[in-house]
């Protein structure tokens, strides 16, 4: 009875720890599976989000959540802001952010002091800068100034609309603008084909 009883003991022993190291690869595996640098997030974040706009904040100095109505929540950022999106970036002294409670959308974003703002091929320093995501326009004031490629423009005002590419200047306006021309070796090879065609047409 002695040798029976410790049989099936040692059996039950065994089968507990089988189940046990069972387990612990299970889970080494999950955990392998889990993502856990901050780079693995954005990726997730991008991925989960297509036809939606990014906005991540990088740094900031101080944060205030509060509600100034039951309709809208306001987002500050202030000291040093550095916020990437999805085609660019802002910097800025003070970031504001509005949201619209009911339907849970940024309905605007506002920059002020020290602005830097890319988007997409668009490169702009300002005082102010207000990003408004309903309408999809960027509108800069004070000390405006906006490169793309090598056209450069300096303004009082300056207005983008991302959907349709139109700009609008208004007071103080500057503007430098690259206008490219057909070189002389390409005239030359025109000419020359021309006159071969001319030529064999005569023939």
């Amino acid at each position: 009875m002695n040798r029976s009883s410790s049989h099936i003991r040692m059996k039950q022993w065994f089968w507990m720890i089988f189940s046990l190291m069972v387990i612990g690869l299970s889970t080494g595996q999950e955990s392998l599976k889990t993502p856990n640098t901050n780079a693995d997030l954005e990726l997730q974040t991008d991925e989960n989000s297509e036809g939606e706009e990014i906005i991540i904040c990088e740094h900031a100095d101080s944060l205030k959540i509060y509600r100034p109505n039951e309709n809208t929540e306001v987002t500050v950022l202030t000291g040093k802001v550095r916020i990437k999106m999805t085609n660019g970036f802002l910097n800025a002294q003070k970031v504001t952010m509005f949201k619209d409670i009911a339907t849970d959308t940024y309905q605007r974003t506002l920059a002020e002091e020290n602005v830097e703002l890319r988007d997409k091929d668009i490169f702009a320093n300002c005082h102010q800068a207000t990003i408004n995501h309903i309408d999809n326009t960027i509108d800069l004031k004070k000390q405006v100034v906006v490169i793309q490629e090598d056209d450069r423009l300096e303004a009082d005002h300056f207005i983008f609309n991302r959907v349709t590419g139109e700009r609008i200047g208004e007071g103080n306006v500057k503007f430098r603008v690259r206008i490219r021309s057909t070189t002389p070796s390409e005239v030359s090879v025109t000419n020359g084909t021309n006159n071969d065609n001319d030529s064999r047409t005569g023939e």
